[in-house]
Order: C-alpha cells, then structure tokens, then sequence
C-alpha cells in the first residue's frame, strides 16, 4: 500500500506530464503555460505563467479548456484552482531582469 505523499507526489508526476504534453501546447500558442502546484483531495492546483497571467480570458481557460481536459484524464479531478504565489525562479528571474542583471 503506498504512502499518501508517495501517491501524491506520483500523481503530481503524471499530471505534470500531461500538462506539458496535452495543456501547455495549447497554451503555448497564446504564449502561456500552466504547471501543476499541488492536488488537494478533488482539487488541483496550477500557476499560470507567461501570457496566461492576469489573462483576461484566463478562467474561461482554466474552467473551459484545462479544466475538461484534465478531468477527462483524471476523473477525480472536480475543481481547477489557479495560485497566484510567484514561484521563486520566476521572481528571482524578473528581479535580475529589473535590476538590470543579466542571465
């Protein structure tokens, strides 16, 4: 019997993949991308980066195309929630861009 976090961190895993491979090639061509934070019980929970933040079509996105998308795959998968929390490379990459540092 595995482990709650193992399970997590393995669903984790599977839906990362399947971001990149089914989510993120649609999103990509409005010059966006999503990545998968954390799965509380039903619930999944993404960052949008890229263009897809602050998006104004973005809940049509989330509600419309991701989160159909996902559910087709993961069932269980009932409710979409996107966090606004920075991931740390994003705010380490935009503080060096605006102060001037490069890569």
């Amino acid at each position: 019997v595995m482990s709650e976090p193992a399970k997590t961190n393995e669903l984790l895993e599977k839906l990362s993949d399947f971001f990149d491979a089914a989510i993120n090639q649609y999103l990509g061509e409005h010059g966006g991308a999503a990545e998968v934070v954390d799965v509380e019980g039903n619930e999944l929970i993404i960052r949008l980066l890229g263009e897809c933040r602050g998006c104004l079509s973005m809940n049509d996105t989330v509600n419309g195309v991701i989160k159909k998308k996902v559910h087709a795959v993961f069932p269980f998968i009932e409710k979409v929630t996107v966090t606004d929390d920075v991931s740390p490379e994003v705010y380490e990459m935009a503080k060096s861009l605006f102060t001037g540092g490069k890569y």
